[in-house]
């Protein structure tokens, strides 16, 4: 799904997956404090049971308090698309 660097997830299926998946939203903020990702990026999560879920940072951040998240444009959707590519024949993925 498409997010962008520390986005608080309270839209749509950013919303759903962060209230079923508590520690997603937890460890995804964790990791943009640790890696300041650019949009463009890809993230994987994973939870129980092989659960993966891959975060694809398809906006520009949202920084600063009570700042909201840019529009997912073109140029960073495809860009997020080459990582998920890229992370799916690394990681081995049989199925998306």
């Amino acid at each position: 799904h498409g997010v962008a660097p520390n986005d608080p997830m309270t839209h749509g299926l950013s919303l759903a997956l962060r209230e079923k998946y508590p520690a997603m939203h937890k460890d995804f903020h964790h990791w943009c404090r640790q890696g300041h990702p650019k949009p463009g990026a890809a993230w994987m999560w994973g939870g129980p049971n092989g659960l993966r879920i891959v975060n694809l940072l398809t906006q520009e951040g949202g920084y600063g308090s009570g700042a909201a998240p840019g529009r997912a444009t073109l140029h960073h959707v495809r860009d997020a698309l080459r990582a998920l590519h890229h992370m799916a024949v690394t990681e081995g993925f049989t199925s998306m």
